[in-house]
């Protein structure tokens, strides 16, 4: 679908007020509104939900929508601390042990847990009470919990900040990023992985939900860090071809203002147009993915039983990564 939308909110890379629509529904099949903006190519929500109702979702619900529960479950933690182990491998090629480093996001802890444990200062900030609460008080990690735009952190305190799977949720993501930006230190780095919009491993009707507010291509999330003041380092896909990851440096000039990015609106319409359940289907790797998707989860809620809480299952991994 590409339908010309009369858009409720600008874009906030090119402010544009252009934009056609992609989906009307989110994956559960209820009403969501998704467009594609003709001046950058960011895909985002129309129209965008208020700051503050997005807090008090994150606050209080968000968790229990996505993962039933409160406090993360023991597999909930394999899981993360496997993932987490994954993402200390890709910061020690940018960091070094000492350093003091930001994880905005934080979840239940995981990724600090593991950073603290290889030897970095690691400091977390996690909107979720629940979530927040677990890493702070179970975990003893140093975690604030609130929003990012609330939190206290002098200039210059970090040498580094990671958001993985953050940004698409911000209902912001340039003034967020622009908040970040302050507390790094000039040639200091940013991480973020988002989910790539270009890939195709996921269905065509199951891309979209009201927690995303916006979808990033590499050039969008690209032009979104530089107008906070960051350029791009290095960028790479998941094997999948399912997320980005990107490696920002601080700079210190002047960000890039709003503008265009001209030939990406035509060329992520002709990729929407090509999406269909049909094609999704008749590939091979679509009966892979979804395979090792069911044998991983019955693999952790097995694995999970064999330690007592979660922080044996974060010593475990923490142990097998000094090896």
């Amino acid at each position: 679908m590409t339908d010309e939308a009369p858009v409720e909110t600008a874009c906030p890379l090119c402010a544009s007020n252009e934009a056609a629509i992609i989906s009307l529904l989110a994956r559960d099949g209820s009403p969501l509104t998704t467009v594609l903006c003709k001046g950058c190519g960011l895909g985002r929500n129309d129209p965008l939900p208020d700051p503050a109702e997005v807090a008090a979702f994150y606050r209080e619900h968000y968790r229990l929508l996505y993962k039933r529960t409160y406090k993360p479950k023991p597999y909930h933690v394999l899981r993360a601390a496997r993932v987490a182990g994954e993402r200390l491998e890709r910061i020690r090629e940018i960091a070094s042990p000492g350093q003091a480093i930001l994880d905005a996001g934080c979840g239940s802890g995981e990724f600090l847990y593991l950073l603290r444990a290889a030897g970095y200062r690691a400091t977390g900030v996690e909107p979720n009470a629940g979530y927040g609460a677990y890493a702070r008080d179970e975990l003893g990690l140093d975690v604030y919990v609130g929003l990012i735009d609330e939190q206290p952190f002098a200039p210059g305190s970090f040498d580094g900040i990671t958001l993985f799977h953050v940004l698409e949720h911000l209902p912001s993501p340039v003034e967020s990023l622009k908040k970040l930006r302050g507390w790094v230190r000039p040639g200091g780095f940013l991480v973020v992985e988002a989910p790539n919009f270009e890939s195709t491993c996921e269905h065509p009707a199951h891309r979209f939900h009201p927690a995303h507010l916006f979808h990033f291509s590499l050039a969008t999330l690209e032009r979104c860090a530089e107008m906070a003041g960051f350029s791009l380092a290095s960028s790479s896909t998941s094997p999948d071809g399912g997320n980005l990851l990107a490696v920002f440096r601080a700079e210190s000039g002047r960000a890039r203002p709003a503008g265009r990015l001209p030939g990406a609106y035509e060329r992520l319409q002709a990729m929407e147009r090509r999406r269909t359940a049909w094609r999704y289907w008749l590939r091979p790797r679509t009966y892979t993915r979804v395979f090792r998707r069911i044998a991983r989860m019955l693999e952790e809620r097995f694995a999970a039983r064999r330690y007592a809480d979660g922080r044996a299952i974060l010593e475990s991994v923490a142990s097998a990564l000094r090896q």
